[in-house]
């Protein structure tokens, strides 16, 4: 959500010679807006660490990374912001220095407080806030309308899949894990039948080597996604074209991306 209407202050020849490129390619005001910008970033996993690189060299004013958990095992593998023999620390300041180092003149901020015990008050200083919630409501789709029968074949494999995570992470409270492989397996294969069934789509649609592709983040698909994630924000701040609309999926096996409007029209 961005607050902030317009943006004050210019750009030093510093700055300029820095985002020489990006002032070329979406202008001077768009690049002022973002100069005069703090955004809170929640959450400092493999897609974290993408998005906050993307911002810092975009060239917003600040950037706070909260995250109250620790890196674990794991996390290393797609969250490049975080050296090896990290584990154990919290994760937003196992960041800190490599984003930082990424640009000096962004002021590069961590907290390491949960965000549920945040006031209301915290969040008023930041003009964009990025956090990672549950989308279930906004995934309800009626299948069984005439309209979306029709749109039913050209729809995205991923959405059912995301449906199935999400079926997945309220039941046990946590992501599939690689130290349960099988039982999660099982598991994900029985959701799969289910939530299918329960939106009267049939599970073949979802293959069943889904599974494989559900117990790690992979950095070339936080990449992406990240990229894209940044852009929207960029789009805000700046205020420079409209919004996708107005879900972006992309599937990581295929190397491809599709935006779907999902819900009513």
């Amino acid at each position: 959500m961005v607050e902030k209407e317009e943006a004050g202050g210019g750009i030093s020849e510093e700055e300029a010679a820095q985002y020489d490129r990006q002032i070329r390619l979406w202008g001077l005001e768009a690049q002022k807006r973002l100069r005069a910008s703090r955004v809170l970033l929640v959450g400092m996993k493999g897609l974290g660490a993408e998005i906050a690189k993307n911002l810092i060299l975009a060239g917003v004013k600040g950037l706070t990374l909260l995250d109250h958990e620790q890196v674990s095992p794991e996390d290393p593998g797609a969250q490049f912001l975080i050296r090896t023999g990290s584990v154990g620390r919290n994760r937003a300041e196992a960041s800190l220095e490599r984003a930082q180092n990424l640009n000096p003149m962004v002021d590069v901020k961590v907290d390491t407080e949960n965000i549920e015990n945040k006031p209301e008050s915290f969040f008023t200083q930041f003009d964009a806030k990025v956090v990672f919630c549950s989308v279930k409501e906004a995934l309800e789709v009626d299948w069984s309308s005439d309209r979306a029968k029709a749109a039913l074949k050209r729809t995205t494999s991923d959405y059912f899949l995301l449906q199935v995570l999400l079926k997945f992470r309220t039941d046990k409270g946590r992501d599939p894990s690689s130290d349960t492989f099988g039982e999660d397996s099982e598991l994900l294969l029985q959701i799969r039948n289910d939530v299918l069934d329960s939106l009267g789509v049939n599970p073949d649609l979802l293959p069943e080597d889904f599974v494989r592709f559900c117990f790690s983040e992979m950095a070339p698909v936080c990449a992406v996604v990240g990229g894209i994630l940044a852009q929207e924000i960029v789009k805000a701040l700046s205020q420079r074209d409209p919004p996708h609309n107005n879900f972006f999926f992309f599937d990581g096996m295929k190397g491809s991306g599709i935006v779907e409007c999902l819900g009513p029209k």
